[in-house]
C-alpha cells in the first residue's frame, strides 16, 4: 500500500470518478452505471454519510462508502466498495472497509450491514474478514447480506 492516500469526498460531484468504471473479480464484473451514481448522490447528504477515494498520485485506487439509510434503526450500510483491478490483493479493500467500519463505529451505530452478490467471492472474504454475520434478509434475496452488531 505504499504511497496510497485516503481522501474523505467533500461534494457529490467526486462520484463522477466512478461512471463507467468497472470492477472485475474472476468471474464477477460490476460498472457503475447512472443509477447506481445518482443513488451515491442522493446518499452522499445523508446525516453521517462518509465516502472515501484512495488514490496513489492522481491515478484512482478504491472507493467506499458509508451511510445511515438503512431500514433498521441505528445501523449503516456499506453501500459499495470497489478496488481497482490493478490495486487488488494489497490489502487495500480491508483497509477502506476498515475506515468506514470505524466511522460508524465512532458514530454510536449498532452496527453495519452490506450487500453482496452471491457470485462476489471477493466481497465474501472481505466480510469474513471484519467477522459479518450472514444474515436473512427479508427485503432482499437476489444476493447475500451481512451483519457486524459492535
Amino acid at each position: 500500500m505504499n504511497q496510497i492516500t485516503f481522501y474523505i469526498v467533500q461534494n457529490e460531484n467526486e462520484i463522477e470518478i466512478l461512471r463507467n468504471r468497472s470492477g472485475k473479480y474472476n468471474n464477477f464484473t460490476y460498472t457503475y452505471e447512472e443509477a447506481t451514481i445518482d443513488l451515491l448522490k442522493k446518499n452522499f447528504n445523508l446525516p453521517d454519510s462518509l465516502y472515501l477515494i484512495a488514490k496513489k498520485g492522481d491515478e484512482f485506487v478504491a472507493f467506499c462508502s458509508i451511510d445511515k439509510d438503512w431500514w433498521e434503526d441505528n445501523y449503516f450500510m456499506i453501500r459499495e466498495i470497489i478496488v481497482d483491478p490493478n490495486f487488488q490483493k494489497q490489502g487495500i479493500g480491508e483497509a477502506i472497509m476498515g475506515k468506514c467500519i470505524d466511522h460508524a463505529r465512532s458514530k454510536g451505530a449498532t452496527g453495519v450491514v452490506t450487500e453482496t452478490a452471491f457470485e462476489n467471492f471477493p466481497m465474501q472474504k472481505l466480510c469474513a474478514k471484519f467477522h459479518f454475520e450472514k444474515w436473512d434478509n427479508p427485503q432482499w434475496k437476489e444476493g447475500i447480506t451481512y451483519k457486524l452488531i459492535f
